[in-house]
């Protein structure tokens, strides 16, 4: 069987599911309870001269420099992630089971951004890449997943199959977009860190079950 760096790095696939199960309901009740205090995420590079623009897109930080710094850490002057101010937010108090999770089940030893994000009723994000790497990073986990919500990957039919309690492996650097087209608002989290050694034995676990697109 293909090995953990191999998955990541050299399979070319757009997104693998993570054969993890996630308390994504009371996730979920804990975001929705939160929602006043999110803020609009990406703001600085939603330039319609480019032709990258996004709506209704909102984001607050379980873990990162601050509940509102939803940003990369560049955007705040940062050189790097081990010069970056990372810690679990004051928000953890109002979602003890999210920050539970993460802190004490999921298979990670670090964090960087760990976010709670929202896509409102008929937001989108148009195409763009995340990075000049195609690698299977970072983790993208499916709170709810209304009907109609939509991510597209480039060259790749259909859409990501977001059901909710996923928790997928995405490449982000590959030009992806999404838009919501439902009534309803999505809820996701999105984890970046370093991963603890019981990662790699989850997705070899996971490539072994999900690993063919």
């Amino acid at each position: 069987m293909p090995d953990f760096k191999w998955i990541i790095n050299e399979s070319k696939l757009p997104w693998l599911k993570l054969d993890i199960k996630i308390p994504h309901e009371e996730m979920l009740k804990e975001a929705i309870s939160l929602k006043d205090e999110f803020v609009s995420h990406r703001d600085h590079d939603s330039d319609p001269r480019s032709g990258y623009r996004h709506k209704g897109w909102r984001s607050l930080c379980i873990h990162g420099i601050s509940p509102t710094h939803t940003n990369h850490f560049v955007q705040y002057g940062f050189k790097s992630h081990k010069t970056t101010p990372y810690k679990w937010t004051e928000i953890c108090d109002r979602c003890p089971v999210t920050a539970d999770f993460f802190k004490n089940k999921f298979p990670y030893k670090t964090y960087y951004r760990l976010r709670f994000m929202l896509l409102e009723p008929q937001g989108f994000i148009t195409p763009h890449k995340d990075g000049d790497i195609n690698k299977l990073s970072p983790i993208n986990i499916a709170l709810n997943h209304p009907k109609n919500c939509l991510m597209k990957m480039k060259g790749h039919k259909g859409y990501v199959p977001f059901q909710p309690g996923d928790s997928m492996l995405l490449d982000v650097g590959n030009e992806h977009a999404y838009i919501n087209r439902s009534d309803e608002d999505r809820y996701h989290i999105i984890v970046h860190g370093i991963a603890a050694p019981e990662y790699v034995d989850l997705v070899e676990k996971s490539y072994e079950k999900n690993g063919t697109q």
